[in-house]
């Protein structure tokens, strides 16, 4: 299937189905790695609380269906999947800022999936310039763009304080990334051409607080 006709597609699938796509994958890379090679829809549903018919549902959006009583073997549908998620292909990365946050990301192994490749690594404080980081020296901020002409990437993520994360980004965008994951509190633009997928701490912490004080009211 072509790109195109891969896009055309998956345009008919409801973002709550692609929401959930990364979490199956995570699930069966750790049932991967418990030594298993066949899993149901049950078991998948039960280890993330999620309907057994909902999980069979979305994957059969993709064409994939699992055997009675045998259910799904795990490389395959990992294989299915990863693909699904665009993770068959290498994704070239830029940290902007490295701070404590931009050191970790640079040494982050979290994932089985071993596709994104760290290519730059800019920051503006002398005291880190040069300095070797996972095989690749820190570039000043300012050579952000001669460096992305000469080797683009495929997303940026930005570790900077908050208020030079918007600059950091229009700058990123003019020199052609379409993707940038926010590490700051920071608005980033959203664009046609432009994916901005937010990690801000406060927010989920306010969103629990939030839970919480509608659950178990606590008297001051």
């Amino acid at each position: 299937m072509s790109p195109s006709s891969n896009r055309e597609m998956y345009l008919n699938i409801p973002p709550a189905t692609m929401e959930r796509m990364p979490r199956y994958l995570m699930q069966l890379y750790r049932f991967k790695t418990a030594g298993l090679t066949q899993v149901s829809s049950q078991m998948l549903g039960e280890s993330l609380r999620i309907k057994d018919t909902q999980i069979r549902k979305d994957l059969s959006y993709f064409g994939v269906f699992g055997r009675a009583r045998y259910g799904y073997n795990i490389e395959s549908l990992i294989d299915t999947v990863e693909k699904i998620l665009g993770l068959n292909m290498q994704y070239r990365l830029a940290i902007v800022g490295f701070g404590r946050m931009g050191r970790a990301l640079t040494d982050y192994h979290g994932t089985e999936c071993h596709n994104f490749c760290v290519q730059w690594i800019f920051d503006v404080n002398p005291a880190v310039i040069g300095e070797r980081a996972g095989g690749h020296v820190v570039r000043p901020l300012d050579d952000l763009e001669v460096c992305l002409k000469e080797e683009p990437v495929d997303i940026a993520l930005i570790t900077t304080p908050d208020d030079a994360a918007l600059e950091v980004a229009h700058r990123l965008i003019s020199a052609g990334v379409h993707a940038i994951y926010n590490f700051t509190a920071a608005e980033i633009p959203h664009g046609p051409n432009v994916f901005v997928e937010n990690a801000q701490i406060a927010f989920g912490l306010y969103k629990l607080a939030h839970r919480l004080a509608g659950q178990w009211p606590r008297k001051r």
